[in-house]
């Protein structure tokens, strides 16, 4: 019976693996547009205009910028450590058919 869950739980593992690259690629893209509005309100608007809500809006699209690529990173991360169980569920089911 553990033999029939391994192929599930692989099956499993591709999926959420596919899931969060998606969301990963999503998560990068999103960093990026934002990383050129920043640099757009940043060069675009004149110093001295630069103060108040203006100002701290220009600066959180920086700071949100960072954490999107942060996340990204770490969701890639996690999809490595994926890609690792699932190989070696992979090789130990290949084993077992043996």
């Amino acid at each position: 019976m553990p033999s029939e869950s391994k192929p599930s739980q692989a099956s499993e593992i591709a999926d959420v693996l596919n899931q969060n690259s998606e969301a990963a690629e999503q998560i990068k893209a999103t960093a990026s547009e934002l990383n050129v509005v920043h640099a757009v309100l940043s060069t675009q608007i004149p110093t001295e205009a630069l103060e108040g809500d203006l100002q701290a809006a220009v600066e959180r699209t920086d700071e949100l910028e960072q954490q999107l690529s942060e996340t990204a990173e770490a969701l890639e991360k996690s999809n490595d450590l994926l890609r690792e169980i699932d190989a070696q569920q992979t090789a130990a089911a290949a084993a077992a058919k043996k």
